[in-house]
């Protein structure tokens, strides 16, 4: 049933019990039905706050899945990499050498790390 339909069908029923709770006399004053409107009125209300709280409640919901769906679509970032692959004694004693060259290391040194690379073999 529609929100329109269930509006008019508890109009209908306020109207009526509304009448019904005023006998006699006050019906023909309208009584009746200025207490059923004011139920009317009331469960109106109640329906509409009720509506829109359910709209929230679903607009929340398909926020929230959208995040989710968000999140799950980002990379996770990894830890810190990795330990680089060990070098090759040749690949050492070429880094060795780029040292020698800049002045990095004094040839003492260069001779002796490059002894250290050929024992390790």
């Amino acid at each position: 049933m529609t929100n329109q339909r269930k509006i008019l069908a508890t109009t209908a029923v306020a109207l009526v019990l509304g009448n019904a709770i005023i006998p006699g006399a006050a019906v023909a004053d309208d009584a009746g039905a200025f207490l059923g409107g004011v139920l009317a009125t009331k469960v109106l209300g109640n329906m509409k706050d009720r509506t829109q709280a359910e709209q929230e409640q679903a607009y929340y919901a398909q926020q929230s899945a959208q995040q989710q769906q968000y999140q799950q679509q980002q990379p996770v970032q990894q830890a810190a990499p990795a330990a680089p692959a060990q070098l090759t004694p040749e690949q050492r004693i070429q880094q060795l050498d780029k040292l020698a060259a800049g002045g990095y290391i004094t040839p003492a040194e260069y001779k002796q790390k490059k002894q250290a690379i050929l024992d390790s073999m």
